[in-house]
Formats: structure tokens, sequence, C-alpha cells
């Protein structure tokens, strides 16, 4: 049986910097942080995003409030599709009303992924971020012959390993100063409805996030409730079934924790 904190290991999951660099040279990888963000941009806005998760992932955010760990939420679901709300990288559940520091916003799923030291790692798609895939490509294919010393392929040492993954998230930063068309692409709002293609929610990264309220699905009763339903002592009761789950969320996981459907909650979500 797993435990609670392989669970929350799972969920928090940290991935290396040197893998991420190092993965896929057709997905160039840009990687950012929060003090790389702040000189491009300025002062980092506040937003408000909703998490999806599952019991432990609900209780890996409350122990990283405040903190430089980043999260992905989204802040705008299609609203004939509840697909979003069963979980992506969970099986769900959960859904955690944030606020926090906006790193990025885009009006997709960019697919984004957590690396250590509070970093966050986009795998650049052409299609989406065309103008920082163009010169992020062309920085690492230079870095590459720099390191290679004119061989297409790197034999480096771990000493010019750590070298090269600092001058490249340096050079991350660089290119986003100078590319106001990167920069651009790092700030999309709304949900993505180009080419006849509708995404069914959009994406955002935060930091230092703070709780504002956690929802409960109850579509997916078995996924957190801990009676059966329509079972038991509560054969046909459903209103005081669900008065007593409600009461013993609020003891267990958030104060005021409230159960509710998917329509309404992507009423919620989607509401101005």
């Amino acid at each position: 049986m797993k435990t609670f904190k392989s669970y929350l290991a799972e969920e928090q999951k940290i991935h290396s910097t040197k893998d991420f660099i190092f993965g896929d040279i057709e997905l160039p990888a840009l990687v950012l942080s929060t003090t790389a963000l702040e000189r491009v941009f300025g002062k980092l806005k506040q937003i408000k995003g909703w998490h999806v998760t599952n019991l432990p992932g609900v209780q890996g955010l409350k122990k990283i409030q405040g903190k430089k760990n980043s999260i992905s939420v989204m802040r705008q679901i299609n609203p004939n599709d509840t697909r979003a709300l069963s979980g992506v990288a969970t099986k769900g559940g959960f859904v955690v009303e944030l606020e926090g520091t906006e790193l990025l916003s885009a009006d997709k799923d960019v697919f984004t992924t957590r690396l250590e030291s509070g970093r966050r790692g986009i795998a650049l798609r052409e299609h989406i971020f065309p103008s920082l895939w163009k010169d992020v490509q062309s920085m690492f294919k230079e870095m590459v012959e720099k390191y290679g010393k004119g061989q297409s392929k790197l034999d480096l040492s771990q000493k010019e390993k750590g070298q090269f993954i600092k001058e490249y998230i340096d050079n991350c930063e660089v290119i986003l100063k100078k590319n106001k068309t990167g920069q651009e692409e790092l700030r999309k709002y709304g949900r993505s409805k180009d080419r006849g293609f509708s995404s069914g929610y959009n994406e955002s990264v935060i930091n230092q996030i703070s709780i504002k309220n956690v929802y409960v699905m109850v579509e997916q009763w078995d996924e957190w409730a801990s009676s059966e339903w329509n079972t038991g002592k509560y054969a046909g009761d459903f209103e005081q079934q669900l008065e007593d789950e409600e009461e013993l969320l609020k003891k267990t996981v958030w104060k005021n924790i409230e159960i509710t459907q998917m329509p309404a909650m992507i009423k919620k979500i989607n509401k101005k």
C-alpha cells in the first residue's frame, strides 16, 4: 500500500533541470524562474486560478502556501466539457481556488514542468510559441557547438554540464528580455478557439499561493467520500449523507469546504 508521502511525492513531483534541458532538441526547453520573470516583466501580478487534484494534493497545496513552489491552474474551462474537472495529473475529486503570483499564462494547456529551486520549464512547441521556439532552439544549437568544440554531440564532464546549465538558464532570460513577441507568448489570456479548435481549458502557472476555498465534486464521490453512496444507514436520505460528509471534510480537510456538482463548478470558474 502506498503511504501518504508517496502519494504526495507523485502529486508534487519535481523534475531535473539537466534532464529537461538535454531532453529533446525538437522541443527546445525554456527554463523560467520568478526572479528572471521579475527582471523581464517588472512586478508580477496576483491572479486567481483553480487547481484540480486529489486529497493528498490538497494537503500538499496547504504545505506550499506562500512559498516559491509553482503550481499549474486553470482560469477558464469549456462550459460543455467536464473532463478537466476529473483531473490531469491525478484522478481529481477536489477543485482548489487559489490566488498567487503569475509566472506565465497560456490560452491552452502547454504542459509546463516543475523543476528544482522553484523553476518552471516549458517544452516549447512551434505552433504555440513560434518566436520563443525559434530563438531558444537557435541558442541551444549555438551552445552545443561552443561546448562540443564543433562536434554535433556533447560529451561533457559534470563540471562542464553545470556550466552549460547555468549559461543556458541565463540565456533564456536574455532571450525573453529582447524578444517582445516572446513575452506576449507568455501572457495569453482566455481560452484558445483558433483554427476551429477549442481548448478544454487554459493554463496559468503561479507561486506564493494562498488557498481561498476548496470544493468537492459529487460526481467523484468514490474518490473522496467516507461512506458509500445510498447504502447503509443513509439509504435514501441523500441530504443527511451530504451534510455529514461535508462536516467531516470541514474538520479534516478545509474549514469552508463545499460539496458541489461539476456544472455549478464550471460556472464558478468561468465567472468574471
